[in-house]
């Protein structure tokens, strides 16, 4: 049950290609014949994944595989973190004709994609994402970054791959914390843009039924659809892609307060989305029984639905108040304007922000 989706950007047009068994099925030659090439692995992907993708590639006619390992956290997203892929590039004397795979979850295609874009001003780039998250998100767009003095990715570039492969495959290894890590970026999606989207997540979440091979990957490609539309018209966040951030103003607050070290970035996405859709019943925006049947599937698959106990006020209003999303010195939120529909609002108040964050 293979799917394609096709984005054209101003940049650059690639494909995304969803399916499973893709890392070992895959005809990699037109990409990667007599190319040097390094794959940037989380260390945390399995050997056997690894081991099957250099294997392709070498049936594909590379020159030569090399890979580095990295730590994948947001301490180590960072320019001391990439360091180590630039010394080995420059030692191995990879050339602007050669190619970098990110093989891993969204940190890692951050980093890698950050480092294709800058080594020799530019080289080839593929994502393999490894994880629900990562398939969902950060490996389509061509957003690519490293997080620098308590900000998240602040340091970045727009780069496009020359192609994305999601291996549905991948996924079956995953602990159920990361599955709903990615689960919250498909909620995310269909509450900007796809109602009927929101109503098959209920259908299956609600229910407590089992998730298919094929509704999963059903459910990925009218995600990925949903994002793949938004960047095509939107590259580089000039207007309506800021709707991908729908949650985020508020999650990368959670991410960025000591109080909540820890919290990953699909529960911080999550918890956001409700504290946004709060907000947006506060505005008069959406109804309560909407705001409930929000709550009660971003809560259905394992997600955080109230504010932890040692959660701190202060530190969380001084992390939004480094949020890159402010432009003019108005922070934007994204809220909602019924299920499956978004908008661009800014400057709230204190005291109604504080209101939203109180569930």
């Amino acid at each position: 049950m293979s799917k394609s989706i096709n984005i054209r950007t101003q940049s650059k047009s690639y494909e995304v290609l969803i399916d499973e068994g893709l890392i070992d099925s895959y005809d990699y030659k037109w990409l990667v014949q007599g190319k040097q090439i390094l794959i940037v692995r989380d260390k945390n992907v399995p050997n056997k994944i690894l081991e099957s993708l250099k294997k392709s590639l070498g049936k594909s006619e590379a020159y030569e595989v090399f890979h580095i390992d990295l730590e994948t956290n947001e301490k180590n997203k960072s320019f001391e973190g990439i360091m180590p892929i630039y010394t080995l590039l420059n030692e191995k004397k990879f050339n602007r004709d050669s190619l970098i795979i990110g093989l891993g979850g969204g940190i890692t295609t951050d980093m890698a994609g950050f480092v294709a874009s800058t080594y020799l001003r530019g080289v080839n780039l593929i994502q393999i994402p490894t994880t629900l998250l990562s398939q969902v998100d950060a490996a389509i767009g061509g957003k690519t970054g490293i997080n620098f003095s308590g900000s998240k990715n602040n340091v970045g570039a727009f780069y496009q791959p020359e192609l994305v492969l999601m291996d549905t495959l991948v996924l079956k290894s995953l602990p159920k914390k990361d599955f709903s890590a990615g689960l919250a970026e498909i909620i995310k999606h269909s509450l900007i843009a796809d109602n009927n989207l929101f109503l098959r997540l209920e259908n299956i979440f609600i229910e407590g039924k089992n998730l298919s091979e094929e509704e999963l990957i059903q459910i990925i490609y009218e995600s990925s659809l949903i994002k793949a539309f938004i960047v095509s018209n939107d590259e580089k966040e000039k207007g309506d892609r800021a709707l991908l951030n729908f949650g985020h103003t508020f999650g990368h607050a959670f991410e960025g307060s000591q109080s909540l070290d820890g919290f990953s970035h699909g529960e911080a996405v999550g918890l956001g989305m409700i504290c946004a859709s709060n907000l947006s019943l506060l505005l008069g925006n959406i109804s309560l029984e909407e705001y409930r049947r929000i709550t009660a599937l971003i809560k259905s698959v394992g997600l955080p639905f109230e504010i932890p106990e040692n959660f701190d006020i202060d530190e969380f209003m001084q992390a939004m108040s480094r949020d890159k999303k402010i432009l003019s010195k108005k922070l934007r939120f994204i809220t909602l304007r019924g299920i499956g529909k978004a908008e661009i609002t800014e400057n709230h108040d204190k005291e109604l922000i504080l209101k939203s964050i109180n569930l």
